[in-house]
């Protein structure tokens, strides 16, 4: 089995739209899905753009998904007609479509099992978490969706993608794809040892979180493993040495270029470690780690702090009106009439519609 041939792209949102088509411009299968049309047309003559009806996006409420994709029976078809084994979810944590919509599709593909119970398809989500500086809600909706994606049992790995750690987005979404597709189609071998097609399948099924770095020859190996836990386009990874796997392909024929025992004194100790040789870049891997729920957590603390100054903000700001100082007058003489209820605004609204 060609691992990379039976990859499957699919993009929520219009993060998700992008990040798939950088991945269509390196020939992988996928689609995109999107209510909006004017995302849609920006992401130019790309194949298979889905939309989703009813639905120009969701104007940054998530809770929206369930409604979106209840009345979009053909999408959900389609979702479930997927044949590759191994599904990228690829959106925005901070987004409303993307975000809204992918812990349930996710939940879709992992449906079907095999005969002891386990998931068929090998789903990893591909998040994009909001920089810091991003808005309230965008905070919130990250937050709400990494804690979703917790509860999902049976779901591979995540990749959480740092907004942080690059103003250009554009950027972040290219390098991803980059070494995602070096990490999926990379065919080196040597006599030692080879980081074969399996031991690749074994690390994208590690449910928990998953970081990359590609480097070239030359480069400090303090970089190399800076990249991967800290400085990368990836999340920080947890201080609590957690790790299933690692896997490394040396861009040599020895380990020069990296040792192992250096990429285990920084993510922990694993169950296995995976090395390959004669890479075109040297690739390291880990998988099985915590999520970054440090990294997450600050995100939340952000919404909270924002949400706490905008309610301060709106009460002592908000003019109101004081008591007016009416001129008394005399209604002994007045014949009273019967108080009539005024009508709300909705009441009138319903009667100009006639209902």
């Amino acid at each position: 089995m060609k691992i990379r041939e039976n990859c499957y792209m699919l993009g929520l949102g219009s993060t998700g739209g992008k990040i798939y088509k950088e991945f269509v411009q390196r020939h992988y299968k996928g689609a995109a899905a999107n209510g909006s049309e004017q995302d849609h047309k920006a992401l130019g003559d790309v194949p298979n753009k889905y939309i989703l009806q009813g639905f120009d996006g969701f104007g940054g409420h998530r809770e929206r998904a369930m409604d979106c994709l209840a009345g979009n029976e053909d999408f959900i078809k389609f979702v479930e007609g997927i044949k590759e084994d191994i599904v990228f979810i690829l959106f925005a944590g901070g987004g409303s479509t993307g975000s809204g919509c992918a812990p349930i599709v996710a939940e879709m593909l992992l449906e079907e099992k095999d005969e002891e119970g386990n998931p068929v398809k090998t789903v990893c989500p591909v998040i994009a978490l909001p920089a810091s500086g991003e808005s309230l809600a965008k905070h919130k909706n990250a937050y709400e969706t990494v804690q979703e994606l917790q509860e999902i049992e049976g779901l591979g790995a995540t990749f959480f993608l740092n907004n942080d750690s690059n103003e250009n987005y554009d950027y972040i979404n290219k390098n991803f794809a980059s070494m995602l597709d070096e990490f999926l189609s990379n065919e080196s071998y040597g006599r030692q040892n080879n980081f074969d097609e399996s031991e690749r399948l074994e690390m994208l099924k590690d449910s928990g979180a998953m970081v990359l770095s590609v480097t070239g020859d030359g480069t400090d190996s303090k970089i190399k493993l800076e990249k991967l836990t800290k400085s990368g386009i990836f999340a920080p990874i947890e201080d609590n040495y957690i790790c299933e796997n690692i896997g490394i392909i040396h861009s040599k024929n020895d380990k020069s270029d990296i040792d192992s025992e250096d990429v285990i004194a920084e993510v922990g100790k694993p169950d296995n470690v995976f090395e390959g040789f004669n890479g075109r870049k040297t690739i390291i891997a880990a998988s099985g780690l915590d999520y970054p729920v440090s990294h997450v957590k600050k995100l939340g603390e952000l919404a909270v702090k924002a949400n706490a100054e905008r309610m301060r903000n709106k009460k002592s700001t908000r003019a109101k009106l004081g008591s007016l100082e009416l001129p008394e007058v005399d209604i002994t003489e007045q014949k009273e009439e019967p108080t009539k209820k005024r009508m709300t605004k909705l009441e009138l609204l319903k009667k100009r519609r006639g209902q």
